[in-house]
């Protein structure tokens, strides 16, 4: 089970840029996206706990950690959060991708590109 988290302020074609471009990575690996892939808008950090709890995801995958509306330090919570639930995180833009054994470098990491994007 994955779960991709998409942002809501996204205008509809964005949107379904963001849905399409999840359907081909799902054919690439044979995935179903009906029946393997969650796609969830929620922007409430807890409700998203709630939901890596409840799917078990293997994986919870974002376009840019940027999406999620929330504080660096909320960020690099829910990420380790995640981690502890065997879920492992992706973030397609930044490259940045983190599995249990590297929860000791979520907090460097996202602070890092927080500190890297508001320079520029």
């Amino acid at each position: 089970m994955i779960i991709s988290y998409i942002d809501t302020d996204l205008d509809s074609f964005n949107y379904q840029q963001r849905v399409d471009s999840l359907n081909h990575l799902c054919d690439i690996f044979f995935v179903e996206i009906e029946r393997d892939i969650k796609i969830i808008t929620e922007r409430n950090p807890i409700i998203i706990r709630d939901l890596v709890t409840f799917y078990e995801p293997t994986m919870f995958m974002i376009d840019s950690i940027k999406d999620f509306p929330f504080s660096p330090t909320q960020i690099a919570e829910l990420i380790m959060f995640m981690l502890k639930h065997n879920c492992n995180f992706q973030s397609k833009v930044e490259s940045i991708s983190f599995e249990e054994k590297h929860i000791i470098s979520v907090y460097p990491t996202v602070f890092k590109y927080f500190r890297q994007s508001s320079s520029q």
